[in-house]
């Protein structure tokens, strides 16, 4: 809600899509990859549509991209060279949404 929920639904998917892949790829719950990869701090109540994402993407596996995205950003909020150096996959509504980029 608090990345995403003005956003389109497909845009809060994506968000939601993070998060999982973070949570996977650490071993951890969801909760703990939102602290571990700094989404946000806050926590305001989730809408019935970002509930309807997050259980599009949580509960039925379904995806917007079939990149392992990890990371995104509002480049109308902030800069990031960070961001800027991973994988761009897609935009979608204020975000941009990255695969990470290999360190090897």
């Amino acid at each position: 809600m608090a990345e995403a929920g003005g956003e389109s639904f497909e845009g809060q998917m994506l968000v939601a899509q993070c998060i999982l892949n973070a949570a996977e790829k650490r071993g951890v719950e969801p909760s703990e990859a939102v602290v571990l990869y700094s989404y946000t701090k806050s926590r305001p109540d989730p809408t019935q549509r970002v509930k309807d994402a997050v259980a599009a993407v949580f509960d039925r596996g379904e995806t917007v991209v079939d990149e392992p995205i990890l990371y995104f950003y509002n480049p109308a909020l902030v800069t990031s060279d960070f961001h800027e150096s991973q994988i761009f996959v897609i935009e979608e509504g204020g975000h941009r949404f990255f695969a990470e980029r290999s360190t090897r």
